[in-house]
């Protein structure tokens, strides 16, 4: 299980790494949503947007973190614009423990159970959305438990 967290870590950096770099003159739209889990708000579920690349020249990943209402707005990773570029998009979303601790024996992080039964498609790519021309406050992702397969690591 750490091992395939560790893997998903180091996969969001390198999105977040090689696709910040271009989002300095982007065009961006207000995005907004709200993420739930069988009708209940997730807080603190990093929600990131990575362009896909046959639809777009090189776009900005845009990154938001859920409140305590699961309510989100995105910014660009790296200038921090708020917004994303209007296009088709890969979603990735992993809850972070915000009392997670650092192992200085292990080097490990030590986190809490993830309180959500995020399904195994909320961080594999799998989930798609489209933002538009001029922006949405609706992209939100609901999840019911009954109908989704779950193997999802604690995220960090």
């Amino acid at each position: 299980m750490m091992k395939h967290y560790k893997t998903l870590l180091a996969s969001l950096a390198l999105i977040i790494m090689t696709t910040a770099i271009a989002g300095c003159g982007v065009k961006t739209v207000p995005v907004s949503g709200k993420v739930t889990v069988d009708g209940v708000p997730a807080e603190n579920i990093r929600v990131v947007f990575q362009a896909d690349s046959t639809d777009q020249e090189v776009a900005p990943v845009a990154i938001g973190k859920t409140d305590k209402d699961g309510v989100y707005s995105l910014a660009l990773a790296k200038t921090k614009k708020k917004g994303a570029a209007p296009g088709n998009y890969a979603v990735f979303l992993v809850w972070q423990d915000p009392e997670a601790e650092e192992n200085p024996i292990e080097g490990q992080t030590v986190a809490n159970e993830c309180p959500y039964n995020l399904p195994t498609r909320a961080n594999s790519g799998e989930l798609r959305f489209e933002v538009p021309e001029k922006g949405t406050k609706e992209a939100n992702f609901d999840f019911d438990s009954s109908e989704e397969n779950y193997n999802v690591p604690v995220g960090v």
